[in-house]
């Protein structure tokens, strides 16, 4: 019996140990996806370590690791997001708002207050400058701050670097993509505002020109000869009546012969923020009629038989002046269950009518879409 035992925990050691191997592949494929797209560094992990993203966007240094405590297990460690930037001056200490930060701001030991009651509300603000901070913190960085740490709560921002931490590995390249372009644009925010001191636009007032005083009134030329009537009188003209076109007449407006690549360029080739991107899309795309080939990535099928599938798209690759080249992806509401079988990678045209948009993730969403091959 005692012979048997032996091969027995080898064996279930060296089964642990290639069922720890594949799933760490899995994330590793992840984590390199993830690099092509931020167009970063890829160091692979090692047998005691994990795989590592850096490089450089811009002025700003990125790196996305792992830490891990003494214990080796996933739970215990920490996917990190690390943003740098050259150094702001503002002796900066940023991060949300504590139970114990506000209870010390009742005893008269509060932090930075900038003026923004929602701002000040929810950050913890510990500064050298706050003149220059205020200065610097501008509505739109505020919002995006705000916004951001409403998704990314353990966010904290000091002179030099920009971080958040998250509890276990990030195993989808999406979502670590989507986290570390938001980061950037925050850091992007805070380095490029202006630190100079904030001054009202001087307004031109439009100078008129003199009214010229009305002409002086000549007395009466008494030799002056009389008016005579019109001898022939004018025939009153009717007035012109406009006929409306019947509404049945009028045409519908033309559905949108637009491509993918051609809106997503004009929605995601610059630097923007998301609610700006939405706007733009809520006011020249939503509700045109779209007719687009893309790639299939994933289905999703409802539960019940009258519930939408989903099918998500590879629609377009455009050049980003911050990423460089990023994909863009339409999620296409289906009604029903699909009609014929549809596997990833096929190659179909969807047709609908845009929807909506997740600006931040670069996705359309069209409904009532119909597949085609």
């Amino acid at each position: 019996m005692e012979g048997l035992l032996i091969p027995i925990v080898f064996g279930l050691v060296a089964l642990f140990v290639a069922a720890a191997s594949t799933a760490s592949r899995r994330y590793e494929a992840q984590w390199k996806g993830a690099a092509d797209r931020l167009q970063l560094g890829y160091q692979a992990g090692r047998m005691f370590s994990r795989p590592k993203l850096a490089g450089q966007v811009g002025s700003l240094s990125v790196t996305i690791d792992v830490a891990s405590s003494s214990s080796s297990s996933s739970n215990s460690a920490r996917t990190r997001y690390r943003i740098g930037y050259p150094p702001l001056g503002l002796g900066l200490r940023m991060s949300r708002e504590t139970g114990f930060g506000k209870a010390a701001a009742m005893l008269g030991m509060g932090d930075t207050k900038i003026g923004d009651e929602e701002f000040d509300r929810t950050f913890s603000i510990k500064t050298s400058d706050p003149e220059r901070l205020s200065a610097r913190l501008s509505p739109t960085t505020r919002r995006e701050l705000l916004d951001l740490i409403g998704d990314y709560r353990s966010i904290k921002i000091t002179d030099e670097q920009l971080s958040y931490e998250k509890n276990g590995i990030e195993r989808d390249a999406g979502t670590l993509t989507k986290t570390a372009e938001r980061l950037i644009a925050a850091a992007r925010l805070l380095q490029g505002a202006s630190t100079g001191p904030s001054r009202p636009a001087s307004r031109s007032i439009p100078v008129r020109e003199p009214i010229p005083p009305p002409p002086r009134l000549l007395p009466a030329d008494p030799y002056s000869a009389e008016k005579l009537p019109d001898p022939i009188p004018r025939a009153a003209v009717p007035p012109r009546v406009v006929r409306e076109a019947p509404e049945e007449l009028v045409p519908p407006p033309a559905a949108s012969s637009a491509p993918a690549d051609d809106i997503a360029a004009a929605l995601f080739s610059k630097r923007g923020l998301s609610f700006q991107i939405a706007r733009r899309f809520e006011e020249e795309y939503q509700g045109r009629s779209v007719e687009w080939p893309g790639e299939v990535r994933s289905i999703m099928t409802g539960i019940g038989p009258n519930d939408p599938t989903r099918v998500t798209l590879l629609v377009a690759t455009i050049r980003n002046e911050l990423f460089g080249s990023v994909e863009v992806e339409a999620v296409a509401a289906i009604p029903g269950r699909l009609p014929t079988k549809v596997a990833a990678g096929t190659r179909v045209t969807v047709r609908g009518t845009l929807a909506g948009i997740d600006a931040m993730g670069r996705r359309f969403i069209i409904e009532d879409a119909v597949l085609q091959p």
